[in-house]
């Protein structure tokens, strides 16, 4: 028997098994297809690339991507069919495919429309090929990623409400919950939301309070004696 050989053709099927899948959707073939292939040379993700359509749903439920890269500015949406029923959309077609805008377009209303959605980031066009692979990197990893460009919009957003300080009780109840070190999933599983939602919660706090780590966080909630 060849061992080497068999060896070797395992050693390649365990790789390609562990590639993260990346599903690109754009209005522009020439763009989307130069992304996936630039992506797949990394060897860590398998990216492929379909024509936007009105069909993102219906795609996200065949092929399960791990995360998807998509301009929110495409979307064809109105009052009937807003940005919320097309991320509950995205949940319900593969709750574990985590969202990542790619837009030239960024405003105050998109950061917004994008967090409530449960896009779990947002980065230029502008960027490059490095920014993107690193904001993918992030939300396959569990978290959040909104570049210069979109996250020069978070803080006038969250300047809005009166105190800015001023937590929701939701946001309260994420951040006692990693503090008590549970996993975003538990957290998510206890308050009967999203992993998403739980995401967003956590971003908004942390932002609000201008804080920058999990030891942060945690000191925040003692603090405040919410752990009692």
């Amino acid at each position: 028997m060849d061992y080497f050989g068999d060896t070797v053709r395992g050693a390649q099927e365990a790789a390609e098994h562990s590639k993260r899948r990346v599903l690109i959707v754009d209005r522009n073939p020439v763009l989307g297809e130069v992304l996936a292939n630039e992506l797949n040379s990394t060897h860590v993700l398998e990216c492929s690339f379909v024509l936007h359509r009105g069909d993102i749903i219906d795609e996200v439920a065949t092929r399960k991507p791990d995360a998807m890269i998509l301009d929110p500015a495409d979307l064809d949406l109105s009052k009937y069919n807003d940005i919320l029923g097309f991320g509950r959309g995205i949940r319900k077609a593969n709750p574990t495919t985590r969202v990542l805008g790619y837009s030239f377009k960024s405003t105050n209303a998109m950061v917004r429309a994008t967090l409530e959605a449960g896009f779990c980031g947002c980065i230029s066009k502008d960027a490059n090929l490095r920014q993107l692979a690193i904001a993918l990197a992030v939300i396959l990893d569990g978290g959040l990623y909104f570049d210069k460009v979109f996250g020069a919009h978070l803080v006038p957003m969250l300047n809005e409400t009166v105190e800015t300080d001023a937590l929701s009780e939701r946001e309260k109840e994420v951040l006692v919950g990693f503090a008590r070190g549970l996993s975003a999933k538990q957290i998510a599983h206890n308050l009967k939301i999203s992993n998403k939602t739980v995401d967003t919660y956590k971003a908004r706090a942390s932002l609000k309070l201008d804080l920058n780590d999990r030891a942060q966080l945690v000191g925040y909630v003692l603090e405040q004696g919410w752990m009692n």
